[in-house]
């Protein structure tokens, strides 16, 4: 092949080809003043933005600086400014370029206005300019540019970063539960962190799922990098309900281009931009449940497994005999009521505690809820755990669900405290001991006790008193609720709280977060003899008042667990100290229950 010179008519191609699709500039009388206005396409569909670059020149130290109109129907977003100087032969001549980008919101003609600029009494403005609105152009002309586009480039009106809230079903049951995902979705380079404001959610039970997630997607044959937020939602009520706008604060990395393309020195500018995006609302269609809901249904839905644990088959009159009914699943495990366990044979029954657990890091909300009652049997027999039922709403199915656990015998005892055995003759008397003719080698055969042998029997009967009073203080604690509830909630801020501080040091301040949450409502509940998990925030107070909380002590436990719930959704800068000023709060809070229950 033979080579040939960049010829004059090739070079006019390659000009005619960077031009923008719509530009306009004018200079002003005296040469020293001008302005440039253009867009980088005429065409866009409803919701796709087009880039409005607009240059200005001019000699002398002065520069003029020139701002777009409210455009009607047209959200404008002023992506950032870039200045220039040279020095040529002592003439100085500033530059600067203002990016914005035209976000159409309806078909129709969107007209830019002429933009004007005054330096020292010298003038200069653009003539107008107009940008096409259809939902046909924006496709087709993507379709044009994409098919002579280098592997890689994003056609133009392509968004560099924008925000979408999603929900996996439009249409749901009462209680079902609905994942609500907020995606930022960028191909310029966020700097720092990204601030997450939730949207409003009334009539949802809302629970996070953890940290942000992140990843890479392709839309449209363009690369992002995507961030989501995911949430579950629970619906409270039936109806159209609406999820509100959420809002998303970040900085990002704007590269402006040099005015002079030409020049061999020109090389792109960063500028730190701070941008606010925000979601459109979200409405999901909730159904009541079907009718028809068998006995022992109280609200579950979801999709649930039941299980029964009882920690012996056999034990001693006297002794607490536990059973723990499990309830395993996805759904809103914190509102799932206990399943009721009951016994046959028992002398009396104390609930000792429940507990749930949430899982976050899936893409369902998932848990466990657990239940524990000890029940005690004064006489030797046997002791039944009798079949343990919970029912639930299937809302993939369509239909009730119910599960029964199987009944559990225990074999009572005699107790530990004594009895006839073998080899042990006793008479309504006194033992005698056969008498002895003569003497013996030890002395002779009496009825009389021998010496020292009466101080070593009052000590026996001593110690024997006090092993009883022990026993029997054993056996009252064992037996006292408030003992019970009392340990139990010891057991939480040895266990529970400090695996939650174990959790925020490891920087999940959100999962730490969740587990102080449950935490401090299960101590709540011990301490004031109330099951507080899983009632919303009006049912858990009048829980609380009708068992004798103030309304002081109520308000600091709604503002604690309100903190601990604003953590996920806190900047990510703060999360971590938050969560420990939020957990040390809680252990200040169950501390001084213990305090109140020991007094």
């Amino acid at each position: 092949m033979t080579g040939r010179p960049f010829g004059t008519a090739a070079l006019a191609v390659l000009l005619i080809a960077m031009v923008p699709r719509a530009a306009d500039c004018t200079t002003s009388p005296s040469g020293k003043l001008s302005i440039e206005a253009k867009l980088d396409t005429d065409r866009v569909a409803p919701g796709e933005a087009a880039t409005l670059t607009i240059e200005i020149r001019s000699e002398g130290l002065s520069l003029p600086d020139v701002s777009l109109s409210p455009l009607p129907g047209v959200a404008v977003d002023r992506s950032g400014t870039e200045q220039n100087f040279s020095m040529i032969n002592g003439r100085v001549t500033r530059t600067s370029t203002t990016v914005y980008r035209i976000i159409p919101r309806t078909e129709g003609v969107v007209n830019i206005p002429p933009l004007r600029v005054t330096v020292a009494g010298d003038k200069a403005e653009t003539s107008p300019l107009t940008l096409t609105v259809s939902r046909g152009a924006g496709a087709r002309a993507r379709a044009a540019l994409r098919a002579n586009l280098p592997p890689g480039t994003a056609p133009p009106g392509t968004p560099e970063i924008f925000v979408k809230a999603t929900v996996d079903r439009a249409r749901v049951f009462w209680n079902q539960q609905v994942i609500l995902r907020l995606r930022l979705y960028s191909r310029v380079d966020v700097i720092g962190d990204v601030d997450w404001k939730p949207p409003s959610a009334n009539g949802f039970w809302t629970e996070g799922m953890g940290p942000p997630r992140q990843g890479r997607v392709r839309m449209n044959g363009v690369e992002y990098a995507m961030m989501e937020i995911p949430t579950a939602l629970f619906p409270t009520r039936t109806g159209a309900l609406t999820v509100g706008p959420a809002q998303i604060r970040c900085r990002i990395a704007r590269v402006v281009q040099p005015p002079d393309p030409w020049s061999m020195l020109a090389m792109p500018d960063v500028v730190p931009q701070d941008v606010t995006l925000g979601t459109d609302p979200v409405t999901i269609v909730v159904d009541p449940l079907p009718g028809g809901a068998p006995a022992g249904f109280e609200g579950a839905v979801g999709d649930y497994r039941l299980s029964l644990h009882v920690d012996g088959l056999t034990a001693h009159a006297g002794e607490a005999v536990a059973a723990r009914a499990t309830v395993t699943g996805t759904g809103n495990i914190a509102t799932v009521r206990d399943p009721e366990i009951r016994a046959r044979g028992a002398s009396r029954q104390y609930v000792v505690g429940s507990s749930s657990h949430t899982d976050r890091s899936g893409d369902r909300l998932a848990g466990q809820r657990e239940v524990d009652v000890a029940f005690v049997a004064d006489q030797p027999g046997a002791l039944e755990i009798l079949p343990v039922k919970f029912v639930w709403f299937d809302p993939e199915a369509g239909r009730y669900r119910s599960q029964t656990s199987d009944s559990v015998k225990v074999a009572v005892l005699p107790g530990t405290g004594g009895g006839s055995g073998p080899g042990l003759v006793s008479t309504r008397g006194l033992a005698i001991a056969a008498l002895r003719r003569g003497r013996g080698p030890q002395g002779s055969l009496s009825l009389d006790p021998p010496a020292g042998s009466t101080v070593l029997f009052g000590c026996s009967i001593v110690a024997f008193g006090a092993g009883v009073v022990t026993g029997r203080r054993r056996t009252r604690l064992s037996s006292d609720p408030r003992s019970v509830r009392l340990r139990a909630l010891e057991a939480l801020l040895a266990r529970d709280l400090a695996r939650a501080a174990t959790v925020a040091a490891a920087g999940e301040p959100a999962k730490a977060a969740a587990l102080a949450e449950d935490t401090l409502l299960a101590g709540a509940g011990l301490r004031h003899d109330a099951e507080l998990a899983g009632l919303a925030r009006g049912e858990r107070g009048e829980r609380l008042r009708s068992r004798g909380a103030s309304e002081d002590g109520i308000a600091a436990i709604e503002a604690l667990l309100a903190s601990l719930d604003a953590i996920a959704y806190a900047p990510p800068e703060t999360r971590s100290k938050d969560a420990r000023h939020a957990i040390a709060a809680v252990r200040e809070t169950l501390d001084r229950y213990r305090k109140e229950m020991g007094a």
